[in-house]
């Protein structure tokens, strides 16, 4: 009986350190994608706003300025608030992204 005690103790403990260790690289995933979204919205947002400017000096097909805003708000999901994204919910806004990107290139032919 006290042998499948102490076995009982040495797993709980050692699924407590596990659990942990998991929460620990977790927490580091989590921090590495939001740095790298800190670093990466602003250029997505410098690059919306040079095409923007582009467009009242050159001739853009209007197709194309809305495919371009579709996909800039796509990308949203994730700028917003970079500190939201984790590694639990990266995946589908990325996906979500992709798609709203796809939906504008289509949109506007390309």
């Amino acid at each position: 009986m006290r042998l499948l005690m102490s076995l009982s103790a040495v797993a709980v403990l050692s699924a407590v350190a596990l659990s942990s260790c998991v929460t620990s690289k977790v927490a580091e995933a989590d921090q590495t994608i939001q740095q790298k979204l800190a670093q990466l919205c602003p250029k997505l947002d410098a690059t919306h706003d040079a095409f923007t400017i582009a467009t009242v000096f050159f001739h853009v097909p209007a197709n194309v300025i809305d495919a371009e805003k579709t996909a800039h708000a796509g990308v949203q999901a994730f700028c917003t608030d970079p500190s939201t994204v984790t590694i639990e919910n990266a995946p589908q806004k990325v996906q979500d992204a992709i798609d709203a990107i796809n939906k504008a290139r289509e949109k506007s032919g390309q």
